[in-house]
């Protein structure tokens, strides 16, 4: 099974609604990894009424015209953020918002972008204002960057079929993720002149930076079987060096696929991965959250049917969507979204603004450096009998001032 989508689109969301879950995690120690083995367009944004609650709020309803919905949000500062999706009509068009510290606004993307056929921003990434990638899924596969004065693209990937997403450290160390499988590019790092892939235990889709010498990734491999395994790797400066995690994330069989999803390593001593496994034959799943606090993983296992979406670091606690899931009925989408907070064993439901009568998908988060504040962003759904669930207007949150 593949699973290496880390941005959420408009079709994941076609199976996997946002509902509430506040039920404890179980937490199961792991063996202890030893430090050896450890190496490693038209109109803007409407204005949202006054009346939403303070902790997470709506705060931008796009309306283009077209079906549109955001997939993506990265931060650079109080005063700059970005955030990217598609417009969809007949096909579909990629575009960006930019927000100056007071609104959000349409920005342009290089010409060439117009011509990839069901072309969407399915990633973004910034290390500072000059610095900003906006990774662009459909045919072909594009990254992008802006350089404080416009866009320009990077490099292109034509037989890129999948979901392509990114992250930067510096305009000298930027990786795309492809995934592994037919059809897909693979993990690719850019030095600043020049693009290659690396050679890693795990083809990486993730990768989060304590340091120049010490970078943590999710990724997978192909085992012998013809299957998929999913693990953690780990940069120790000079190599890639795969994470034992004591069995806590299994490799797929007939009946049982194990997905990662995010990995967020905050130090030495705390590093947190989200994930889900479905089992049943793929008609249930189990969420979880592994942490590594510098000498052994522990796994946290998230209610049946309820899985754990985009996740960032705010106030020292994990935060992340929380999605309801009916694998039996891949038309279901529940119109409740959650924000939940990962304290001490239990997700806990922040404030979740309203909506009433509309179906709202949270595609994304980003924490805003140097704030408590934090973005999110996703678009409102409706169901036709001709179509199904489809987009019709892009919505960003945010949560603090």
């Amino acid at each position: 099974m593949r699973r290496h989508r880390v941005v959420m689109t408009a079709v994941s969301f076609s199976i996997a609604a946002l509902a509430v879950s506040t039920a404890p995690l179980t937490a199961q120690p792991a063996q202890a990894t030893q430090a050896t083995q450890a190496t490693q367009a038209a109109k803007g944004p409407r204005s949202a009424p006054a009346t939403m609650t303070p902790e997470w709020r709506i705060v931008g309803v796009n309306d283009y015209g077209d079906h549109d919905s955001l997939n993506a949000v990265v931060a650079v500062s109080r005063r700059d953020a970005w955030a990217g999706g598609l417009v969809s009509n007949t096909g579909s068009e990629a575009f960006l918002q930019h927000w100056n510290g007071q609104t959000w606004s349409r920005a342009n993307l290089p010409a060439a972008v117009s011509r990839i056929s069901y072309a969407q921003v399915s990633g973004l990434a910034a290390s500072a204002a000059g610095n900003v990638w906006a990774f662009i899924s459909g045919h072909p596969a594009t990254a992008a960057r802006f350089d404080g004065t416009g866009w320009k693209v990077m490099r292109k990937w034509p037989d890129e079929d999948f979901t392509i997403t990114g992250v930067t450290f510096g305009p000298a160390d930027v990786w795309m993720f492809g995934g592994i499988g037919p059809q897909t590019a693979g993990t690719w790092h850019y030095n600043g002149h020049r693009w290659s892939r690396p050679k890693m235990p795990l083809t990486a889709f993730g990768i989060s930076r304590i340091s120049a010498r010490d970078e943590w990734a999710i990724g997978e491999r192909r085992t012998r079987a013809g299957e998929y395994a999913g693990g953690v790797e780990r940069w120790n400066g000079h190599s890639w060096r795969a994470v034992r995690t004591g069995g806590l994330v299994p490799a797929d069989t007939a009946t049982r696929s194990t997905g990662l999803a995010q990995i967020i390593a905050q130090s030495r001593r705390s590093v947190w991965v989200t994930g889900t496994t479905y089992t049943g034959g793929f008609r249930h799943l189990r969420s979880f959250v592994l942490h590594w606090n510098g000498r052994r993983w522990r796994r946290f296992t998230g209610p049946r049917d309820v899985s754990v979406g985009p996740a960032i670091i705010a106030d020292g606690r994990v935060q992340a969507v929380s999605q309801h899931v009916r694998l039996t009925d891949q038309s279901y989408i529940d119109p409740a979204p959650v924000l939940a907070s990962y304290t001490a064993g239990r997700w806990v439901t922040l404030a979740t603004p309203p909506h009433p009568g509309r179906s709202l998908a949270i595609n994304d988060l980003a924490d805003i450096p140097g704030t408590h504040s934090a973005w999110a962003v996703g678009g409102y759904f409706t169901d036709t009998t001709a179509n199904g669930w489809v987009p019709t207007g892009g919505v960003i949150l945010r949560r603090g001032n």
